[in-house]
């Protein structure tokens, strides 16, 4: 007992006070968690691992489409647009559980790029589940699941079942140039105009 008295009065003597909130407690969804955003990253990559890797720029876009599902149909629509089985791809995609369609969304000057992701690429490449590779020109970076982290998606896939179901109208490879459009253009601009008619009425 003398020994904790003795912490505490060092603690407190030091100004080390801990100060709660009651009133309001900090938690973080699990959905916001570093292990389950750079785990679903880990599935961005299991499910297009081109040869050449994805640029961070297309991941940044396929990921604001996961966490964003009420964009996904649109996304669909822009992405695919001419080609007879439209439809099918859509009926593909589960019913999204996000029910309500964020009207907020500014207009990109460049990807919708999170803070935290360099942190989560930096969390799986000490890990050994990505790896880093250059473009002939040396110049763009480009990011590549390793054979771990293969094994991982192997794992991840069965937990991510929307994500997976939504990816995999795309096949292995992923137009970036096209998905990068969508993404910064595209939708920003369509909704933009839908909040100004909004407000003029």
């Amino acid at each position: 007992m003398e020994t904790i008295d003795y912490l505490s009065f060092s603690i407190s003597e030091k100004g080390f006070k801990p100060n709660i909130n009651l009133e309001r407690p900090n938690y973080v969804q699990p959905e916001d968690r570093l292990q389950y955003r750079s785990a679903r990253l880990i599935v961005i990559l299991g499910m297009l691992n081109t040869n050449n890797g994805l640029s961070k720029d297309v991941i940044a876009c396929v990921d604001f489409l996961l966490r964003n599902e009420a964009f996904q149909t649109k996304f669909i629509l822009e992405y695919f647009n001419g080609q007879k089985n439209i439809i099918n791809k859509i009926e593909q995609i589960e019913k999204s559980n996000q029910i309500e369609m964020d009207f907020n969304v500014v207009q990109y000057k460049s990807v919708p790029w999170d803070l935290r992701f360099n942190d989560m690429l930096l969390y799986l490449y000490i890990r050994d589940l990505i790896k880093y590779k250059t473009d002939k020109n040396n110049k763009n970076i480009r990011i590549q699941i390793s054979q771990k982290g293969q094994d991982m998606f192997n794992i991840f896939s069965n937990i991510f079942p929307s994500e997976v179901n939504f990816l995999e109208l795309f096949g292995k490879k992923m137009s970036e140039e096209k998905t990068i459009k969508i993404i910064t253009e595209v939708i920003p601009n369509s909704y933009w105009k839908q909040n100004a008619q909004l407000k003029n009425k």
